[in-house]
């Protein structure tokens, strides 16, 4: 590796050159400090409640009994994985990377061990728990062995630098993944589903949630441990994604770069924010990272393969793999497509004469892992691609505001709305964070490509950083959510890592480099202290003061948590539920349909297709619903941004009508409530409590801003836009009286 302006004749230029470059450095870095909140002078400590003892010691003992449940499962995950390599024989990699093969191969035998439960309505806790232990008696064998090669383990030459890093962060995830989960799309999406899953005894249609249609690939590497120790198992998997994103940047980059290379490029990758919040719940991105950059690494490492090694073989892992990355997120179909896209500009000699194979296994491997999912769609909505695609398909379809919705939520951040400009400034407003959502990523990637860009790199390095940019140009232009472009981040780490940090780069520049992966290390633990302290407030908990049911009632603002234990101690097993004003189902412990934000709400289908509350009732009762639970404070706030109740005069009246004739009210507190769905309507109107259903026209938010800005005007003119919806309703009036 040698650098294009690193000749005698032009010394001159290249000492110009590399001060412009960290003269860049020092700007982009002075920028970022002065936009970014400096984390360590904004945080305030203020003293926790003291511990009890003995309450701490139940609740580290809870603690340490989900880590070592969790940790066996990843050991047998590994050991399956082990099994699974050996078929295809030994592969010419480094240990780290074998591991992470290994791993990458647990996860794939577990998605199709869920899958195929899923598929054949077979998830009940008796088969669950006799594969794992059928597992566990055949791994013990194995474990004697490795207990016995443990010992002649040479103890491994580890800067402390890195020791500290990896302590420090892991620690963090660690005991913020013990914690309840309280991140709404894991509430909904990533374990809300499969949770309306387990109480069908396997994958099944719920037409009243539109993320039924997505992809659960993801989630399935979840499973195990969510079902063996609740939402902190499967947090903790999370964990175990974040720190195999660590593992792989360290062995790729020593492949590449020896291990000075290794311990920078873990250290940058593990300390990176995008990636590394994004273990603290439980979210699909980071194993979406991980195994897309096994994918790419198996393409590579079947380019550089010599004549005579085994080279198909990467193939085969490769086409595995990518399959696997698109079960867990679909989005991972524009790493697949970057690299094909390079590889067939580049014109790549290594593949001469492998074109079939390599088409034929991608093929098969992407139908293998992926079509499951695409049949579900089409048995299920009519459509292999729902939600997407439905105009030119057919089958279920969203409502075109829910489309609308949909589309822009994937495009409202770093708007692109000035042209060309905002193509040139888009790598700086990718990192100062006050642009993008917050989505932050550090100023080391920005700060660092001008100088990346003096190497003249060589060819199996150059092939991946043509990967790079192209998986994120085509990431962007699919999303601005910056975690669907994470492979593409994480790979610029460990290039950089591997070019600044080889042997013949400029000490400089290696220097340069590793001080700043140490100062951001250390500089974004103020961050993560923040966010610890705002929104997750964990003091409580980790110490044993309180149970995680009052640690939800207490964190989420508007819970539904009281509602849970409500109807733990009051409903029968076998009740199903209507969640109206809310989305989330995760911790409901009884058969629940919920509409998601993008959905046109059950009860607002309803009341427009029936002619009266007979017909909604009616409905109910076919869908075999017996209660319906209404979150009312949160259905205020996702109606008002998703415009999901906006019905006329007349089809609220069937709603006020079911509410005072077909439901009855059996809890109603904080806003919330559950009500019985009678067999039929009574004759008689009874009275009731406040009508929460008034609390979902998206109008009820104008009003709550209206009184909190001071505006009576505008307040008053809400509250009798609500009495045209709601005229018998006496909140209303009584809120009226008192603006007069």
């Amino acid at each position: 590796m040698s650098l294009n302006f690193f000749q005698n004749s032009k010394s001159k230029i290249f000492s110009g050159v590399l001060a412009l470059f960290f003269v860049w450095i020092m700007f982009v870095f002075i920028e970022f400090f002065i936009q970014c909140p400096e984390p360590w002078l904004t945080f305030h400590f203020s003293a926790p409640q003291p511990i009890h003892f003995s309450k701490f010691l139940t609740s580290l003992s809870e603690y340490l009994s989900v880590l070592l449940i969790c940790f066996w499962l990843i050991a047998l995950t590994r050991w399956i994985g082990q099994k699974l390599l050996r078929v295809l024989g030994a592969l010419p990699a480094t240990g780290n990377m074998t591991l992470c093969l290994e791993m990458g191969l647990g996860i794939f035998f577990w998605n199709l061990f869920w899958l195929g439960l899923g598929l054949t309505r077979l998830w009940f806790a008796p088969v669950w728990v006799g594969v794992l232990v059928l597992l566990t008696l055949w791994v013990i064998p194995d474990l004697f062995q490795a207990v016995r090669r443990f010992r002649e383990v040479q103890k491994p030459d580890v800067p402390l630098w890195f020791w500290a890093i990896v302590l420090v962060y892991g620690l963090i995830a660690v005991v913020h993944a013990v914690l309840p989960e309280t991140f709404y799309d894991s509430l909904n999406y990533f374990l809300g589903l499969p949770q309306f899953w387990i109480f069908q005894h396997g994958i099944s249609d719920n037409s009243q949630h539109l993320l039924s249609g997505y992809f659960y690939g993801g989630s399935t590497f979840f499973m195990a441990g969510w079902l063996s120790t609740n939402t902190g198992g499967a947090t903790l998997f999370s964990v175990v994604a974040w720190a195999l994103c660590g593992l792989l940047a360290y062995g790729w980059a020593e492949e590449l770069a020896g291990k000075k290379a290794a311990f920078v490029a873990a250290a940058a990758v593990l300390t990176f924010p995008l990636l590394y919040l994004n273990a603290w719940a439980v979210r699909v991105d980071d194993l979406f990272t991980f195994v897309s950059l096994l994918f790419i690494y198996c393409i590579s490492q079947f380019l550089n393969g010599q004549p005579g090694q085994k080279r198909r073989e990467w193939i085969i892992l490769a086409a595995l793999f990518a399959g696997l990355a698109v079960s867990i997120k679909p989005t991972a179909l524009v790493v697949v497509a970057a690299l094909f896209l390079v590889l067939l500009v580049r014109r790549e000699k290594g593949l001469k004469g492998e074109w079939s194979f390599l088409l034929v296994c991608f093929t098969f491997f992407g139908l293998f892992l992926v079509g499951p999912w695409l049949l579900k769609n089409w048995v299920f909505a009519g459509n292999s691609f729902f939600p997407y695609a439905s105009s030119w398909l057919g089958g279920r379809s969203l409502s075109a505001h829910g489309y609308h919705r949909l589309l822009v939520e994937n495009r409202q951040f770093l708007s692109m709305d000035r042209g060309f400009w905002s193509v040139l400034d888009l790598p700086w407003r990718l990192t100062m964070p006050d642009d993008g959502d917050d989505q932050m990523i550090g100023p080391l990637i920005v700060a660092f490509l001008p100088g990346f860009l003096l190497f003249k790199l060589k060819a199996p390095i150059r092939f991946l950083v043509w990967i790079m940019f192209t998986a994120f140009v085509l990431g962007l232009c699919l999303s601005h959510m910056l975690r669907f472009s994470m492979p593409a981040f994480v790979l610029a780490m460990i290039l950089f890592s591997a070019v600044f940090m080889a042997e013949e780069a400029p000490p400089l520049f290696r220097w340069s480099w590793k001080i700043s992966v140490w100062f951001f290390a250390v500089f974004f633990l103020g961050a993560y202290a923040v966010i610890s302290a705002q929104f997750y407030k964990g003091w409580d908990r980790w110490t044993g003061l309180e149970s995680d049911e009052v640690y939800l009632s207490r964190l989420i603002s508007n819970s539904y948590e009281p509602l849970v234990l409500w109807m733990d101690k009051n409903l029968p097993m076998d009740a199903r539920l209507l969640i109206v004003g809310d989305s989330r189902g995760l911790y409901y412990t009884r058969t629940f349909y919920a509409n998601s934000v993008f959905d046109e709400p059950f009860l607002v289908k309803a009341a427009k297709n029936e002619k009266d509350a007979a017909g909604i009732l009616r409905e109910l009762r076919e869908l075999g619903i017996t209660h319906v639970v209404i979150n009312g404070l949160t259905g205020l706030r996702l109606s008002a941004d998703y415009g999901q109740y906006e019905m006329t005069p007349s089809e609220w009246a069937k709603i006020n009508d079911l509410l005072a004739r077909g439901l009855k009210p059996v809890y109603w507190e904080n806003f919330q409530a559950v009500y019985e769905v009678k067999d039929k309507l009574s004759a008689e109107k009874r009275p009731y409590l406040l009508n929460l259903f008034s609390f979902l026209p998206p109008t009820v938010y104008d009003f709550s801003e209206a009184i909190q800005a001071g505006n009576k005007p505008k307040a008053r003119q809400a509250v009798n836009q609500m009495l045209t919806l709601f005229p018998q309703e006496s909140y209303w009036r009584k809120q009226l009286q008192e603006l007069r």
